[in-house]
């Protein structure tokens, strides 16, 4: 019988070196400000222009000021804004590969080379090439269950006579594309972690790793899900409690519509206006550095699961390292 893996935790579980991931993790958000700071830098102009229009979009909804709405046109500095975004997702990327493949290289193997773990070496290219391994993957699902939809819709429309009786078909296309998404996304999981173990790129080998652990690994990711999820809550409630604070809204109005709405829009412009306080800005930057914090442990964790499915792999000889 297979050890059990105890993986949900696994990322923080006592190492013989301390801080090894809190180093890379420090390392991986000053990159990521970095860029970030360079990109506001090189694309400001357009940046402006694009938060200007939102800032004139969100106060005509605000008011419902329709005249206003249609009056707004679409910003052209967003035309200048694209392309450089588009560098900057391929860069974040690779440094999101680059964080990976060093927290997977401690946790399986025990090394930590680079910046603070950070590295471009081969692991890191591997890791990279995982993304647009899965990111292909969902096309193709993608591409799949949309031609089986219509297949579906298809034959029902025309075996009953009733267009309205393809509406039975959503639920059950929902049910089976979530399933496969859920069963294989399990299943190929450790993809990433499979290349770092073997030393080689083994996106498939993630199929091996996983047989016989499906349903222990499912456990781990809802678990650490379901954390994740719980701590957002508590955020987002801190979140409205402090920016709604002074956005008082007549809660029996909403029994008659017009009312309503002007409870609401009177709500939204109170808060747009605590939005401007510097206060606000307090505030919303501590409860963005603690979302930061809970969001580097859910990927660490995640990282964790993965790690430790492929150290069960290299343990049990279903894979094996690259000589």
């Amino acid at each position: 019988m297979a050890e059990p893996l105890n993986a949900t935790f696994f990322a923080f579980r006592k190492r013989e070196k301390a801080g090894v991931l809190l180093r890379l993790s420090v390392a991986f958000a000053l990159m990521a400000v970095a860029l970030c700071v360079g990109f506001a830098v090189l694309f400001w102009s357009g940046l402006s222009e694009l938060i200007g229009w939102y800032g004139q979009v969100i106060q005509a909804s605000a008011s419902n000021d329709t005249e206003a709405l249609a009056q707004i046109g679409m910003p052209t500095g967003m035309f200048a804004v694209l392309p450089g975004m588009l560098l900057w997702m391929l860069l974040f990327y690779i440094l999101c590969a680059a964080y990976e493949a060093g927290a997977l290289r401690w946790m399986i193997h025990g090394e930590s080379v680079g910046l603070m773990g950070l590295s471009l070496g081969a692991p890191t290219w591997r890791v990279y090439a995982t993304y647009w391994i899965w990111f292909l993957l969902y096309m193709a699902l993608s591409i799949v269950m949309s031609i089986l939809l219509m297949t579906l819709m298809g034959v029902l429309a025309v075996s009953s006579g009733d267009p309205t009786s393809t509406l039975i078909a959503l639920p059950v296309y929902y049910i089976l594309q979530y399933g496969l998404m859920i069963y294989f996304g399990v299943r190929f999981a450790p993809a990433a972690a499979a290349s770092i173990a073997r030393r080689k790129f083994a996106f498939f080998d993630a199929w091996t790793v996983t047989k016989g652990r499906f349903w222990a690994l499912l456990g781990s990711f809802l678990l650490l899900w379901l954390m994740y999820f719980a701590a957002s809550i508590v955020l987002g409630i801190a979140w409205f409690a402090t920016m709604l604070s002074g956005a008082s809204i007549d809660w029996t109005a909403m029994s008659d519509p017009a009312r309503a709405n002007e409870a609401v829009s009177g709500m939204l412009q109170n808060y747009l206006q605590s939005l401007m306080q510097p206060q606000s800005w307090a505030i919303a930057g501590a409860l963005w550095f603690v979302g930061l914090i809970v969001a580097v442990l859910f990927y660490l964790g995640s990282y964790g699961i993965n790690a430790r499915a492929a150290q069960a792999g290299l343990e049990e000889g279903k894979i094996q390292a690259a000589s």
